[in-house]
């Protein structure tokens, strides 16, 4: 009798901080609410570590319109007493620490997915690793590393002007877009530079100093004077990144490295740079720009190999340009091909249980918003594969 009290009464704590959790990160919590939140974020580095987990990988931001639409007292007592009959049932659960137990309540609540439990015994543990791991679309995601050093979390950070550095002003709008503002031509000596770099599983898009526009994928970065000069607009890029540059006098210059420059005055262009990929693809949409000594015109693409041999070849660009109008869509391309840029945008691991399957070719056209449950079901149905999902790591294997 006295486990069972005890039991009840740590489930009690558990779903009681946890509700004060999801109250602090949407904006709700009392100043006393927040004082006992704070007192147990303090009593052990465990409960921080999950706190701060919490919020950098399930984003809140995004997620506080949903949580805004619940009566969420009343969801918190349907919690409690769903609860309260498994211990009346004598139903218990592993017991670990707390942070398991109220990452497993948060996130479910958050997301607006209710639990249940059945004869079996279910552990919150077991519950909160899926959770946590589990494989989800990218979305807005990104980190800006301004001319000192200092980073600004975009995708959590407020909107409004972040920063100012020199006669710019770096303004994060309210459907998160970033724009550099009120900038002008530099003459001074020292450059101030920025990076904006984003995750896998990350998107973002920011309007340069110049007015010109940058979407970068994920897994990508872009780094850029916050003045241009009066001779060049320059910038660095890796990964992928599509441009719409405004058109002027001064050339704007995409690098990346040491391994290619594309020159341009004025166009729509998308390039491919990833380190895993064998060439480095510049897709011409509209206007003109220069790679190497070639000149692509609209509707071309450059392939750049390892030793510097440029191909060029008539391509339909929305192959490689859909992504930033949020599809996947792809034409008989290799089944490896089409799993490298998935894995950069759901953050999964891929294993082939057999090399041959790589080589399979698939054509589609999805949004990147489906889960990865309906993007492979759809693939399987298509040939004869099968894809097991184990946390963030997909198997790819023969159908027997």
């Amino acid at each position: 009798m006295k486990d069972t009290l005890k039991r009840m009464k740590n489930y009690k704590k558990d779903i009681e901080i946890a509700r004060l959790i999801s109250r602090e990160l949407s904006g709700n919590a009392s100043p006393d609410e927040l004082q006992v939140l704070k007192h147990w974020l303090d009593e052990a580095p465990g409960n921080k570590t999950i706190y701060d987990t919490l919020k950098s990988q399930n984003q809140w931001e995004n997620r506080k319109k949903v949580l805004a639409e619940y009566d969420q007292e009343t969801e918190w007592e349907k919690i409690e007493r769903q609860i309260d009959k498994q211990i009346d049932k004598r139903i218990y659960f592993k017991r670990s620490l707390f942070r398991y137990a109220a990452a497993a309540v948060v996130i479910l609540m958050i997301s607006g997915t209710w639990f249940y439990y059945d004869r079996q015994q279910i552990s919150l543990e077991q519950t909160a690793e899926l959770q946590i791991n589990k494989i989800v679309p990218g979305g807005n995601k990104a980190i800006l590393t301004l001319a000192d050093g200092s980073k600004i979390v975009l995708d959590s950070a407020r909107t409004g002007t972040l920063a100012t550095q020199g006669g710019s002003e770096i303004i994060k709008q309210d459907d998160g877009k970033l724009v550099y503002a009120n900038s002008s031509p530099y003459e001074g000596a020292q450059v101030r530079m920025n990076t904006i770099e984003t995750p896998r599983g990350g998107e973002y898009f920011v309007e340069l100093p110049d007015g010109s526009k940058a979407w970068l994928n994920a897994a990508s970065s872009i780094k850029f004077p916050v003045e241009f000069t009066r001779k060049e607009r320059r910038v660095e890029i890796t990964g992928e990144v599509y441009f719409e540059v405004e058109k002027g006098k001064v050339p704007f210059i995409v690098t990346i490295g040491n391994k290619s420059e594309v020159k341009v005055l004025g166009t729509h262009f998308n390039v491919n740079a990833y380190a895993d990929e064998s060439t480095i693809r510049t897709t011409l949409v509209e206007g003109s720009v220069q790679v190497g000594q070639v000149i692509l015109k609209p509707g071309q693409q450059s392939e750049l190999n390892a030793e510097g041999r440029i191909m060029v070849k008539e391509v339909n660009t929305s192959l490689y340009t859909g992504w930033i109008d949020n599809r996947f869509i792809f034409k008989d391309a290799p089944l490896e091909e089409i799993m490298k840029n998935m894995a950069r945008w759901y953050d999964f691991e891929v294993i082939y249980t057999d090399a041959s399957v790589k080589e399979l070719c698939f054509t589609g056209n999805m949004p990147r918003e489906a889960s990865v449950e309906e993007v492979f079901t759809l693939l399987e149905k298509t040939k004869r594969i099968k894809f097991q999902i184990t946390h963030k790591t997909i198997t790819i294997m023969k159908e027997p």
